[in-house]
């Protein structure tokens, strides 16, 4: 359901930019499995909504604002959200880094989605 409910926004098909978005997005989709599962501690899918949303559930009604997942180049590889908009920030390595491990990239999943601020990380 989560997966469904957060589209990504993908640069366009052929780019070096679309690749490294797809590894992070396959990354992220392997990770909500894992928090689905509950092998992820404290992190639930629950969680990985309110963080994005600002609700735990998805209402009766819908969500009047489609969620949806932006890539963005960062030095720091924390994802963020903008509650208001339903955006969820999935941060690329840019030029200078290379890409991290699943352990690197689940544990900084793991902080940013423990946070009781949402997307003010």
């Amino acid at each position: 359901m989560v997966t469904n409910l957060l589209q990504p926004i993908f640069s366009p098909d052929g780019s070096n930019r679309r690749q490294i978005e797809s590894y992070v997005y396959a990354q992220f989709v392997k990770y909500l499995r894992e928090a689905a599962g509950g092998r992820r501690g404290d992190v639930t899918l629950a969680k990985i909504l309110t963080f994005v949303t600002g609700t735990e559930e998805e209402p009766v009604l819908g969500i009047q604002i489609k969620p949806f997942i932006a890539f963005q180049s960062s030095l720091s590889l924390l994802p963020t959200s903008n509650t208001c908009i339903n955006r969820l920030n999935l941060t690329i390595p840019d030029t200078t880094q290379e890409l991290p491990t699943d352990d690197i990239l689940f544990s900084l999943f793991d902080y940013a989605f423990s946070n009781s601020f949402f997307g003010l990380v």
